[in-house]
């Protein structure tokens, strides 16, 4: 095998090599993002549960019910 076609195997399987990489990248880019969003709404769901709760209380120290 003379040394180009030793230079263009070489470079066809450092290109496999980065194909398949980048398909981990991506695969792991998307898991992150759906981590992302979960907790985004864990997040909002507790700050809706804690402004409610923080309402009730104070309305019911304004009637001095607590």
């Amino acid at each position: 095998m003379s040394d180009w076609e030793q230079q263009v195997a070489d470079i066809k399987k450092s290109l496999d090599e980065i194909k398949t990489e980048v398909k981990e990248n991506r695969s792991a880019i998307q898991s992150l993002k759906q981590e992302l969003a979960t907790g985004k709404g864990s997040i909002k769901a507790v700050m809706w549960i804690g402004g409610a709760v923080g309402a009730l209380w104070t309305v019911m120290k304004i009637m001095k019910i607590g």
